[in-house]
C-alpha cells in the first residue's frame, strides 16, 4: 500500500463505519498538526459523499491497513454508474516503452504505457523508484500492473498482493507464467510475470476466482504511447539541487474526489511533499492568507511545516516541508508552489 493509499485509509477509518474499500474510494487526506484540525470539517463533508457512493454493491478488495493486519477482504465499493473513467493526459511525441524500454521508470513525470480505449478503468497510477504502476478496475475487481526496465527494479513484493501470501514473494520468471496462493478469507491471490516487449519487465497481481483478469489487462496494455503522470498538476520550479522523485494520482471515485501527490527531494535527508486534494464536498476555502507566493495568497502553518497556495475551488494545494520530511524550509516550499501550474476546471480531465 502506498503512502497516499495509507493516508486515505486512515482518514476513512476515522470517520466511516464498517469496512471500506480503499482501492475504490478516495477522501481528501488531512494534513498533520493544526492543518489536520483545520480541515476536519472538510473531511467530514467529503466522507459524506463517499458514504453515498459506497451504497452500491460492486465488490472489490478492501485493505485493512492500520488494523494490525495488512490483509484484503471483500468489501463494498461505489456503484459503477457513479464513477467516471479518467486516464492520465496523453504525451504526444514521447516514445512508449516498446520504442524506448530504457526510459521506463526514469522520469516521475512520464508513464510509458497506456491501455486500450475500451480497457480497464484506472483507479490510480504512479511512478517511483524506477517502477511505473497502474491500479485498475476489472469488472469490479482490482488488478495492479507494474512495469520496469529491469527485473531488479521491481520490488520483491508486488504492490497488488496482500501481505499474508508469502509464498508468492519470489523472484519472477518473466515467461508469462502465473502463480497463485490462497489469501486471507479464502480469496485467491494471483501473480503473473511477463515481458510485453523486449527490455520491458511487467508484473500483474490481484485477487479473484481465477487468473483471467491478469490476461485481460495484459491484452489491453499498450506500449506505443506515453502519458503525463501529474494529471492537472505540474511543478515547473524546484529548489536548487532537488528533483521530482515520485508522482502518484488516485482517481478511484472521480468525479467525487481525486488526489495528486508528488515528492521533491535532493541531497537533504527529507523531502517536500506536494499534494493537490480535490473533493466536491469542500464547500469553501480559506479566503485570506498570511503569505504571498508568486503574487497569489498563501497560508503558512509553521507548526505543521506546511504551506498552502490558496484560490482553488473545492481543492487544497499544499507543500509539506516539516515533520517527517525534515531538511527543507518555507522558502523551498514557496519555490515549488510558486511554479506550480494547475489546470482548471479541476473536475474536467479534458483540461488536464
Amino acid at each position: 500500500m502506498t503512502d497516499l493509499d495509507q493516508r486515505i485509509d486512515q482518514t476513512l477509518r476515522e470517520r466511516a463505519e464498517g469496512t471500506v474499500d480503499t482501492d475504490r474510494l478516495l477522501a481528501v487526506a488531512v494534513s498533520r498538526g493544526r492543518a489536520r484540525i483545520r480541515r476536519r470539517r472538510t473531511t467530514a463533508s467529503v466522507l459524506g459523499v463517499v458514504a453515498v457512493l459506497g451504497a452500491g454493491v460492486a465488490l472489490g478488495p478492501a485493505s485493512l491497513s492500520g488494523s494490525g493486519l495488512d490483509v484484503v477482504i471483500p468489501g463494498l465499493g461505489p456503484p459503477s454508474d457513479a464513477m467516471q473513467a479518467v486516464t492520465p493526459p496523453r504525451l504526444d511525441g514521447v516514445p512508449g516503452a516498446a520504442a524506448r524500454p530504457d526510459l521506463v521508470g526514469t522520469d516521475p513525470n512520464v508513464l510509458h504505457f497506456g491501455f486500450a480505449p475500451d480497457g480497464p478503468r484506472y483507479l490510480s497510477w504512479s511512478v517511483q523508484s524506477g517502477v511505473e504502476m497502474a491500479r485498475l478496475d476489472v469488472g469490479g475487481r482490482t488488478v495492479t500492473v507494474e512495469l520496469a526496465a529491469s527485473a531488479d527494479a521491481l520490488p520483491m513484493r508486488a504492490q497488488g498482493l496482500p501481505a499474508l501470501v508469502p509464498e508468492l514473494v519470489k523472484d519472477g520468471v518473466y515467461d508469462g507464467s502465473v502463480s497463485h496462493a490462497e489469501g486471507p478469507y479464502g480469496v485467491l491471490a494471483w501473480l503473473r510475470h511477463w515481458q510485453p516487449a523486449p527490455g520491458v519487465y511487467a508484473r500483474a497481481s490481484g485477487s479473484g476466482p481465477d487468473e483471467r483478469d491478469l490476461f485481460d489487462v495484459a491484452a489491453a496494455l499498450r506500449l506505443d504511447q506515453a502519458h503525463r503522470c501529474g494529471g492537472p498538476l505540474r511543478l515547473t520550479t524546484l529548489p536548487a539541487g532537488t528533483r521530482l522523485t515520485r508522482c502518484e494520482v488516485t482517481v478511484a471515485p472521480f468525479p467525487a474526489a481525486f488526489g495528486v501527490q508528488m515528492m521533491v527531494s535532493g541531497s537533504n535527508p527529507g523531502a517536500i511533499k506536494v499534494e493537490l486534494q480535490y473533493a466536491i464536498g469542500i464547500a469553501g476555502t480559506r479566503a485570506e492568507g498570511n503569505r504571498t507566493v508568486g503574487g497569489k495568497p498563501a497560508h503558512i502553518d509553521r507548526q505543521g511545516g506546511e504551506l498552502e497556495l490558496l484560490g482553488f475551488p473545492r481543492a487544497h494545494l499544499t507543500a509539506n516541508f516539516g515533520w517527517p520530511a525534515q531538511g527543507y524550509d518555507e522558502e523551498d516550499a514557496a519555490t515549488v508552489l510558486g511554479g506550480a501550474q494547475v489546470s482548471e476546471p479541476l473536475d474536467e480531465p479534458a483540461s488536464w
